[in-house]
């Protein structure tokens, strides 16, 4: 991890923990798509935390980017031209810092502003482009609808016994070994102190965004098989889920 990478992902958590001991507020995470014909490889999350009612914190959480390239990412106001918000031609609202990912093809981007200027008339997304043609554009998020709800598509009620959670702790997860039905949701809770994530080569679907304490993350197995998974941040903090079949 390259040490522009690092320094980001430490400031976005310094940022992102500044809350603590405020009343309680929203935190939003919208997944990124991949875009254009071919689609891009790249995928990551919007993570946006509500700090105040004129306060608010968004982090790019970004992957499969051309590793050492600048980037320049925007928020856009949702126009009315598609039901797709990423193709709805809206314009651009705010503009986050200018970045570079690193070797990895990896980047962490941080930008506050007053909630009122993301959601604009209609609603949001951000688009990610190259900064050398902006007519690339390799990942797009929906953010948020008309009336400030999350654009997030509905999905059926998940049935008590397809549920599991695991424990994020301070360099381990609980349990560590789990056995699951293939089409189980598994939550992983932050109940430590520290920024965690988690990762997998088994399954590159499963990839947090930078986990803070409270925070929870959520993925569905589809797959019967062994699948290892870990934290980026701490060497030797991983764990493993077996997913068989019903």
């Amino acid at each position: 991890m390259s040490q522009s990478f690092r320094l980001s992902s430490v400031l976005a958590s310094a940022l992102l923990l500044s809350s603590a001991g405020a009343a309680a507020k929203p935190t939003l995470t919208f997944p990124f798509k991949a875009v254009g014909t071919p689609a891009s490889s790249a995928s990551g999350q919007l993570t946006v935390r509500t700090l105040s009612s004129t306060s608010s914190v968004s982090v790019l959480t970004l992957r499969g980017l051309t590793p050492s390239t600048p980037y320049v990412a925007h928020y856009h106001a949702l126009g009315p031209a598609s039901s797709d918000p990423c193709a709805s031609n809206g314009p651009i609202t705010l503009g986050f810092p200018a970045f570079r990912s690193n070797a990895q093809g990896q980047a962490t981007v941080l930008l506050r502003a007053d909630p009122a200027r993301i959601k604009g008339t209609l609603g949001a997304y951000v688009n990610v482009h190259t900064a050398a043609n902006l007519a690339v554009v390799p990942l797009c998020a929906s953010v948020l609808k008309a009336g400030g709800t999350a654009a997030q598509t509905p999905q059926p009620a998940v049935p008590a016994a397809l549920q599991q959670t695991v424990k994020i702790g301070d360099d381990f997860f609980m349990p560590s070994s789990l056995s699951v039905a293939a089409g189980t949701t598994v939550t992983w809770t932050h109940t430590g102190k520290v920024t965690h994530n988690i990762l997998s080569v088994d399954l590159p679907g499963i990839r947090s965004a930078d986990l803070h304490p409270g925070e929870s993350y959520s993925y569905t197995f589809k797959t019967p098989g062994t699948f290892t998974y870990y934290c980026s941040y701490h060497e030797g903090m991983s764990a493993t889920i077996t997913v068989t079949n019903r």
